[in-house]
Order: C-alpha cells, then structure tokens, then sequence
C-alpha cells in the first residue's frame, strides 16, 4: 500500500458518521459542535509524540487546529465517550487491503513468513487496572504492577502486525495463539495457504500442533528440553518422529556456536535443515517488533489511566507501526533508487528510529489534510528526508547476549529519541 493511500484510509475511517455511531458510549456525545470533534480526536491520539498531555494539546492545535487549546482534563472527558474500535478498524481494513492480492509483498522461497509472540505491557498504578488486566511483579512499597498481557500475528518480511491482541497479564499464550490461527483462516485464507508460521519454545503442545496441521499451515517451532518425549529423545540431525496424537513431525538438531543444542520441529519437507534454521531465525522481526513498539513507540507512556484509554492507545500504537512499515518500504526503495548505480558492500536501508522521528513531526497533519496535492508533496518530502539516513543490512551479524539483572518492574523504560 502507498503511504497515501493508507493515510487516505485512515482519514476516511476517522471521518465515518457510521463508526462513530459504532464507538460512542453515550447516545447524545459528539451531537453539538465543540472545539475538538471526533475526528480531530482521533487524529490525535495518533500523535506519535509522548510528551506530557498538554504539551501535545497545545502543539496540535497551534499547529493543526487554530484557536486556543482544550485543557487536558476536557481531553480526558472527551475520550470516554467513545471506544478503541476506530483504530482496530484501521488496523483491520489496513490488514484487509494490504493482504488483499493487489500488492506486491516480500516471500521467502514462495512462503509469507510469520511468527507468533506475546509480551506484557506495565500500566498506570490504579486498582480499576488492576482488576481489569491483572498485576505481575511489584514489591511492597509501590504494590503489584498492573500489567497487560500482549499477542501479536506478524509478518516478520513485511513488518506488519497482522492480528495484534490485547488482554490480562494472566493470558496463556497458547490460547492466543490459536486465536491468530482461526483468524488467519478465516480472514486470510489465501495468505494461510502459503504462509510459515514461526513459534518460539513456549508454544509447542500436541494440541497445537495438531491445530496448525489441521489448519492447513506449515509450521516450524523451537522446542525446549523438556519438550515431548518423542522430540526431545531425537538423534542430532534431521529426524522423523511419530507423536502420541499419531501426527509424524520432522525433528532438525543441530549445535549452536554456544554449545547449546537447538531443537526445531516442522511439517515442511521440502527444505533442507539449513534452510529451516534460516528460516527459524527470522522469527527475530517479531522481538524487533516489539523493541521497536516499547522503545520507539513508547506504548507504555499511556496518555490515559483508564481501561478505555489503554486500549485506545495500544490501538493507536498499532496503526502507527503499520505506518512506519508503510513508509518504510518506501524510504527502502528510494535508498535502493539513489544508491543502484554506486558499489555497495552491503545493502542499505532507511534507519527506522530516524523514520519515526520524521514521522513524530508530520504524521497527524498528513492524516487530517484535505488538499491531496500539497499532502502529496508533503509526504514525498518525507520519504525523501528518510531516505537520507541509512543503515547497512548485515546478514548473519550476531552478538553475545549479556544478561543483566531485571530492571525494577515499576520503572517504564524511556526513549532515547
């Protein structure tokens, strides 16, 4: 999708009498003209800036709206009259569209590669998000951390969250998981017939497994030690093995440079075992996903203390890693028009924590204008500042892990941008 066709989308959506109907809470909200409408709300929690409230109150109306700003605390009645299901629809119909068969999109050996991970969000310290998500970690003189537990679908090629979830902190990730399986079926179909699903040691279960075969996917997962017995016992090497359930798998062991035996169980048989450790290590997009949603997005500096607040930030969080991919693809390509005819050693592309300081600055005003050519000279503008600053891809480079004792549990991490 080009990055104003997107935009266009999400500005058809932010303007739709029909989904504010869908996402109001109270029958008479956004009946009378005020000084902030539906649709500029919506627009601004997009804002990617994670300043203090106000500070983006006062930014976004000197820059996009006029007048004087509303205060904070009228922002934070504002938003309670409507739902998060605006974003998740951006999200879904960007999804649709994206996946839809008229674009080009990035394979691996004729396969989408995806993968499957959940991770946890801290929260504000209230007892209303407590109750509703749960709590994990914590110490006894700032209480038990209100946390909520996350799962993403991701497109580890494309950099695309396909079907992101959010829940209690409690979630079993592989009920979550089966979750994205039934909606790859049956939103996606096509794309499930020739995609490879990528999952991570605490996944693998008999169940599962059987899910995925039944499912019609093609599958590799890492599995621990303690594992199914018929799995664990295989010899080094590339193995066949039968289960309890009576489904036969394909077992891949081999050592890595640490020492450490990996194990990796698949239903493809027609790569060679270098090929699916290749594969298998792909599913690190989606930790980068993740470093790039806490990091650089900064989803934890929630703009609200509400359940509702939370989930209209995630969310948004969520259209705007969309965006970042968007244009990322496009800052790549125009990194490969500049640089075709030099002698490179290693391929380039636009730096993304660079892409999203561009986009901090000029998101929401591409979101809300309503003048198309100076929109489009706007966002050309942008993919050609991106592709100023880049970055080689490095195959294969890796490094140590270093671990380190956890950081305090109550101490959202900053952004360096």
């Amino acid at each position: 999708m080009k990055n104003l066709d997107y935009l266009r989308l999400l500005a058809v959506i932010a303007k739709s009498k029909e989904i504010l109907d869908k996402a109001k809470l109270r029958e008479n909200a956004f009946i009378r003209n005020r000084k902030m409408s539906f649709a500029s709300a919506l627009s601004f929690l997009l804002d990617m800036r994670k300043t203090t409230l106000q500070t983006r109150l006062n930014l976004y109306f000197k820059t996009t709206e006029g007048g004087e700003p509303i205060s904070q605390q009228a922002f934070s009645k504002l938003r309670m009259n409507f739902d998060h299901s605006p974003f998740e629809k951006m999200v879904r119909e960007a999804v649709k569209i994206e996946y839809s068969g008229e674009y080009e999109l990035p394979l691996w050996q004729g396969y989408h590669v995806l993968a499957v991970d959940g991770s946890y969000l801290q929260l504000p310290r209230t007892d209303e998000l407590r109750l509703e998500f749960g709590v994990r970690g914590g110490s006894k003189v700032t209480g038990k951390q209100p946390s909520a537990g996350v799962s993403v679908l991701y497109d580890v090629l494309h950099g695309w969250p396909i079907d992101p979830i959010i829940t209690r902190t409690d979630m079993n990730e592989r009920t979550e998981c089966n979750k994205h399986i039934r909606f790859l079926c049956e939103e996606l179909p096509h794309i499930a017939q020739k995609s490879i699903l990528t999952i991570d040691r605490g996944y693998p279960s008999l169940n599962l497994f059987d899910k995925l075969q039944s499912s019609g996917l093609k599958f590799v997962a890492r599995c621990s030690s303690a594992s199914m017995p018929q799995i664990t016992g295989a010899p080094i090497g590339d193995s066949i093995v039968k289960l309890k359930n009576g489904m036969t798998v394909r077992v891949v062991k081999f050592e890595l440079p640490s020492g450490e035996i990996e194990t990796l169980t698949t239903n493809l048989s027609d790569l060679c075992a270098e090929r699916i450790a290749e594969l298998y290590a792909m599913r690190w997009g989606v930790e980068m996903a993740y470093f790039r949603l806490k990091r650089e997005l900064c989803v934890e500096k929630f703009s609200g203390k509400t359940s509702n607040a939370i989930r209209q930030d995630f969310w948004a969080s969520m259209v705007l890693m969309q965006a970042v991919a968007v244009f990322q693809k496009e800052a790549d390509e125009s990194v490969l028009e500049r640089q075709k005819d030099k002698s490179i050693k290693n391929h380039n592309r636009a730096r993304t924590s660079d892409l999203i300081i561009t986009l901090r600055d000029r998101f929401i005003f591409a979101v809300l204008c309503n003048r198309p050519m100076f929109c489009m000279q706007e966002m050309e503008d942008v993919i050609k500042t991106m592709a100023r600053v880049v970055s080689p891809v490095r195959p294969g480079r890796a490094f140590d892990r270093v671990f380190r004792p956890s950081d305090n549990v109550g101490m959202n991490l900053k952004s360096r941008l």
